[in-house]
């Protein structure tokens, strides 16, 4: 049997933060539903909130919050 000490050896570290945090998903799918695109929306993000998103984050952010279908 293993002691406690071995199976708390075996937690996953917590990984790289997503590109896009969680507060700023409501905005981005506001800019989308207003006509804006991926690469406008990364710009936004970089000018107005100072983050620095690639185009594909906002992307993947948007298909998976379900506003986009994948293609």
């Amino acid at each position: 049997m293993e002691t406690v000490d071995a199976v708390l050896e075996k937690v996953r570290k917590p990984g790289r933060p997503r590109a896009i945090p969680e507060e700023m998903e409501p905005v981005l799918v506001d800019l989308y539903r207003h006509g804006h695109g991926y690469r406008a929306i990364a710009r936004i993000l970089m000018s107005g909130h100072g983050l620095n998103p690639h185009y594909s984050s906002v992307r993947k952010t948007l298909i998976r919050l379900g506003e986009v279908r994948r293609g």
